[in-house]
């Protein structure tokens, strides 16, 4: 009877084990289920962060693409306007250049070769022609509507440099020691070209017969009596 007794109690207490256990298990089977869920959510929230993060920065992109390109377009027509205000001034200075002569011209007849060697000077000068290393009394006749004869005869009348070559050598020279001065960082073959020379030889060869001295050397002379 008393053994009876105890093997109830096991197998009630052996019951009570098994039922805690299965209570256990769906407890856990629960919990789990809801944590998967809510990494579950979590996860979507996280992607859709993700994706909202990826427009922004797509959105963003897009709109400083959209600003540089607005840039380009204002830059390109401040220089299309900086252009055609570079051409209205030039094409003021033509007719006003081009009036000076039809003035200038109605009188040429009348000056005489000293008179009219300071007319071409000037001519000349304002037009750049002698910094053509290339041109020609030809076409330095039909520039200034005279005849090759008539200027050749008004450079006769300068003490020195009475000759084409001469003359326009020595406005290559002084405009050479010009820019030895200002533009210091420019090298000797550049300030030869600019000058109107062939070739930076024939610039230092003139140069130092002129003046006893390279254009270097000119141009350290200058810089330290500054």
């Amino acid at each position: 009877m008393h053994e009876a007794l105890i093997l109830k109690l096991i197998i009630l207490a052996l019951g009570a084990i098994f039922i805690a256990v299965i209570i256990a298990l769906v407890l856990s089977f629960s919990v789990t289920q809801k944590l998967m869920k809510h990494n579950a959510n979590l996860i979507n929230k996280v992607q859709e962060g993700d994706k909202q993060q990826a427009s922004t920065q797509q959105t963003l992109y897009e709109k400083e693409h959209e600003l540089l390109k607005t840039e380009e377009q204002l830059k390109k027509a401040q220089e299309e306007i900086s252009s055609m205000m570079r051409q209205a001034s030039q094409t003021e200075r033509t007719n006003q250049l081009l009036q000076q002569e039809i003035n200038d011209v109605t009188n040429v007849a009348d000056m005489t070769d000293e008179q009219l060697m300071g007319w071409i000077d000037a001519q000349i000068e304002s037009l750049g022609l002698h910094k053509n290393p290339n041109v020609t009394l030809k076409e330095i006749a039909k520039t200034l509507g005279l005849t090759q004869r008539r200027i050749t005869q008004a450079i006769k009348t300068r003490r020195e440099d009475n000759t084409l070559a001469e003359y326009l050598n020595a406005k290559r020279l002084l405009e050479g020691c010009r820019l030895l001065v200002e533009q210091p960082n420019w090298t000797i073959d550049a300030v030869a070209h600019e000058a109107g020379f062939g070739g930076t030889t024939t610039f230092r060869t003139i140069f130092r017969n002129r003046f006893g001295m390279s254009p270097k050397q000119y141009r350290e002379k200058k810089r330290l009596m500054d």
